[in-house]
């Protein structure tokens, strides 16, 4: 176990109040009505090697490998009914994968204010997908998933375990926890403004600097990239 970099944060109030916006959105909530919950459950062709790409605002998103063919969506969706009846959850089937929008709405409202439900996704792929994720207030986990891996999320933790291609994750305020496959190779590469790394693996390093950690797992291999802002990095 080894920690490879730490430099302290300054406060940026400013920052992370925007990040965590519930207190206005609570606000805005009590001017629509009270909230109320609806399931979403559906079941979506993808093919085999094929790659999800999933948009979400705020609530968490686990995504599970598994053997079967087919892609299972299960998801929560929170706010006051008419923002539920004006913004949709969008699943789309492509030539390449699937797609999911968790708050679409019409083009010509997309000027208005109060425009996010909060959506919480479970979701059973094949186990040899690619998965590209965009959220922004949403802890993040993804695992049995052997695809490439491309999670960023703006103020949410990200849980990665599994994967056996290349690893893009970023996050701003929340932590990177990856378990990796039994006998794994990587290169890693860390950028941090104040985060640490400790990896319960051996590392080689190539370079060990306060905010950029590179280094290599085994004889190297797939490029896992980190980022964070104020969040660590740990590897087991």
């Amino acid at each position: 176990m080894r920690i490879l970099t730490r430099v302290a944060a300054p406060a940026l109030a400013g920052v992370l109040l925007f990040a965590n916006p519930s207190a206005a959105q609570r606000d805005r909530d009590r001017d629509e009505g009270p909230r109320e919950t609806e399931r979403v459950d559906r079941t979506v062709q993808i093919r085999a090697g094929g790659k999800l790409q999933l948009k979400n605002f705020s609530g968490r998103v686990v995504i599970t490998g598994s053997n079967r063919a087919d892609m299972v969506v299960h998801a929560v969706r929170t706010a006051p009914r008419e923002r539920l009846d004006r913004i949709k959850l969008e699943i789309t089937e492509t030539s390449s994968g699937v797609t999911i929008e968790a708050n679409h709405q019409a083009s010509d409202r997309r000027d208005e204010n109060n425009n996010v439900v909060d959506t919480q996704f479970d979701i059973q792929v094949p186990a040899d997908i690619n998965v590209d994720i965009d959220a922004f207030s949403s802890d993040v986990d993804v695992r049995d998933v052997r695809g490439k891996q491309k999670v960023h999320t703006f103020s949410g933790e990200i849980n990665l375990s599994g994967g056996e291609k290349e690893i893009d994750a970023e996050t701003f305020s929340g932590d990177i926890n990856v378990k990796l496959v039994q006998g794994a190779s990587a290169s890693i590469d860390f950028d941090s403004f104040s985060g640490s790394v400790r990896s319960d693996v051996p590392m080689s390093y190539r370079t060990n600097e306060r905010r950029h950690v590179r280094a290599d797992i085994g004889a190297g291999g797939n490029d896992y990239r980190f980022k964070t802002f104020s969040g660590d990095l740990r590897v087991r």
